[in-house]
Order: C-alpha cells, then sequence, then structure tokens
C-alpha cells in the first residue's frame, strides 16, 4: 500500500472517529456554570472545565455572551477534547495517558497549559525570615504566625511573576506596603510585597508570564529593611514556598508527540 494512500485512510479513521464521538457545545448566555448546569453537564466535568482553562482564560472577565466551549467524548467520564471559542481567543486541549496509566489534558504542541513555577521569585542575597508558625515581629514585639518567606535583596532589586497568570491586586494594601497579588489557575495565588514601585504599564487584570518583573524591591509598609515577602496560597490557603510540591509543566512523551498531534489535528479538521 503506498504512503499517501496510508494516510488518507489513517486521516478518515481519525475524522470518522472523532464524528462518532458524542460532543456538545455549551453556548454562553449567563456564564459557563450557570450554562452547562442548564444543559445538564455533571458537575466533575464543569471543574475540569475551569481547572484546566483557567491558566488561559479569566472567567470572570473573558467570557462573553456568544462563546463557547466544545466537549467530545464521554462528558460524565473523562472528555477526549475541550475546546474554548471566543471572540478574540480560541484554546483547545486534547486528552492523552502516558505510559504510567496517568490522564492529561495538553494543547497540540504537547504541553499542559499549566507552566512551571520558579521556586524564588527574585535574586536575593539570603531568606531574612522563613515560614513559622510562631515568630517574634521585630516591630510589633509580639509573637505571631509568618506564613510566607522574606527574601532580604538590594533594594530596587527586581521581582518575577513565579508563573502565568493575571494580576488580582496592585496597589498599596496595609502593612504589605506596595503589593502585587497574581492568580495562577483557579487554584495559586501569590503575593509579593513591601515593594518600592511596580512595573509600568501593569494593573489589575493585567496579564503576566513567568519571569515577567512585576515590581522591584523596597520597604513600604511594616517593614524593617528592604526584603520581599513572598506568599504562596494554594486554595484559600498560605503554603510554605519552599516546601510547597510547586507545579510543573507536563508534555507528551516525545516517542507518543507525533501520534498525539496527528489525532488533535485530526479532530479539529473534523469540526
Amino acid at each position: 500500500m503506498r504512503k499517501s494512500t496510508l494516510l488518507l485512510l489513517l486521516t478518515l479513521f481519525f475524522i470518522s472517529s472523532a464524528n462518532a464521538l458524542e460532543r456538545s457545545t455549551i453556548y454562553i448566555t449567563r456564564s459557563l456554570v450557570y450554562d452547562a448546569q442548564k444543559m445538564g453537564i455533571n458537575q466533575k466535568t464543569i471543574n475540569n472545565i475551569v481547572r484546566i482553562f483557567s491558566w488561559s482564560i479569566d472567567f470572570n472577565r473573558d467570557l462573553k455572551r456568544g462563546d463557547r466551549f466544545i466537549i467530545i467524548g464521554k462528558r460524565r467520564t473523562a472528555p477526549s477534547t475541550l475546546i474554548y471559542i471566543g471572540k478574540k481567543k480560541r484554546v483547545a486541549v486534547f486528552s492523552h495517558t502516558d505510559k504510567y496509566g496517568r490522564l492529561g489534558y495538553y494543547g497540540i504542541n504537547g504541553k499542559t497549559l499549566y507552566p512551571s513555577f520558579l521556586r524564588a521569585p527574585l535574586k536575593y542575597k539570603y531568606i531574612s525570615s522563613k515560614f513559622q508558625l510562631k515568630r517574634f515581629h521585630p516591630i510589633l514585639k509580639t509573637w505571631r504566625p509568618h506564613r510566607a518567606v522574606d527574601y532580604a535583596a538590594k533594594y530596587g532589586t527586581p521581582v518575577y511573576a513565579a508563573a502565568d497568570g493575571i494580576i488580582k491586586h496592585r496597589k498599596r494594601m496595609g502593612a504589605l506596603g506596595k503589593s502585587v497579588h497574581i492568580t495562577h489557575g483557579s487554584n495559586y495565588l501569590t503575593v509579593y510585597a513591601h515593594l518600592s514601585r511596580f512595573s509600568r504599564g501593569l494593573r489589575a487584570s493585567s496579564r503576566v508570564k513567568r519571569g515577567q518583573v512585576i515590581g522591584y524591591v523596597g520597604s513600604t509598609g511594616r517593614s524593617t529593611g528592604p526584603h520581599l515577602h513572598y506568599e504562596l496560597h494554594y486554595k484559600g490557603k498560605r503554603k510554605n514556598p519552599l516546601t510547597w510540591r510547586l507545579p510543573k509543566q507536563k508534555r507528551v512523551a516525545k516517542s507518543d508527540l507525533k501520534r498525539f498531534q496527528k489525532r488533535a489535528r485530526s479532530i479539529l479538521r473534523s469540526l
């Protein structure tokens, strides 16, 4: 059999397989949760859509009336494909099970939508205060929890976003001084406090990339000297940035990548 004939047959097979799969389209009129529940989409699938796409979509600001989410596959178990189609953005992810039997969702480039996190968001001299449940506060002169890590650094040292995300707050916040709060997906939030100044052009709702400069070390707020007060929140609770197992971007194995991309392109063509 000629190679061209074989490729044609494989393409037709993938297209027919994609067409044979269950397909649902959620049209946004109010919100993803409202419109999905109205269609009878189960909560597990809704949660997965939010968890996967929240790295690329701000569900509070980006979703507009008329946007669509397409679910291909068994929506009550594990869909094979999830696609978001908006007026200015399109994002598609495809399921893949690795050799260990772990199911994940990857873009057509074979990478997850979530990135790896920086372990430390700046070049620092030393850690002046670790994450601890009881610390004597040098200004208040009382014992209290310190659920953050303080990085001592030279005044004006650049501070980087720990991962891709969306700025939630960029303002002076009491004892924290000039602070930046960044959401990363639906579960993570990082806080950068006591900054001397913010980077130009950034504001609440701005998107930032991993390693992008968001501000500069200072001593604003309740501070005894120049340092960065850094917090890591997971599902609303503060975690130790030095020990917490941070997300790392995953990729489809090289040995599976061509087959994965061929299937993904076939599904997209079938749409």
